[in-house]
C-alpha cells in the first residue's frame, strides 16, 4: 500500500494530468507477474516514454526514481 500511495503522490506532484497508473494485484492476476517477468513486488514500470524503466521497492526515493524518469518527460 505504500508503493501505491507514493507513487500517487509522486505522479499528481509531478505528472498531473501526464500519466495513467495501474494498479495490478498478483494475487488476483498471477499471470501479469509471468507476462512482465517480475521477479519482485512491488514494481513500478514506466512503459512510455522510451526507454521502459522499472522500480522496485515501496518508491520512498523520489528524487531517485524522477532523475531515472526523466527520460523525456518535462518536469
Amino acid at each position: 500500500m505504500r508503493a501505491i500511495q507514493n507513487t500517487k503522490r509522486m505522479c499528481e506532484s509531478y505528472l498531473k494530468g501526464r500519466y495513467q497508473l495501474e494498479v495490478i494485484d498478483l494475487y488476483q492476476q498471477p499471470e501479469m507477474a509471468r507476462g512482465e517477468q517480475l521477479v519482485a513486488i512491488p514494481t513500478l514500470i514506466k512503459y512510455r516514454p522510451l526507454p521502459q524503466k522499472r522500480f522496485v521497492g515501496d518508491m520512498t526515493r523520489t528524487s531517485q526514481i524522477l532523475g531515472e524518469l526523466n527520460s523525456g518527460i518535462d518536469f
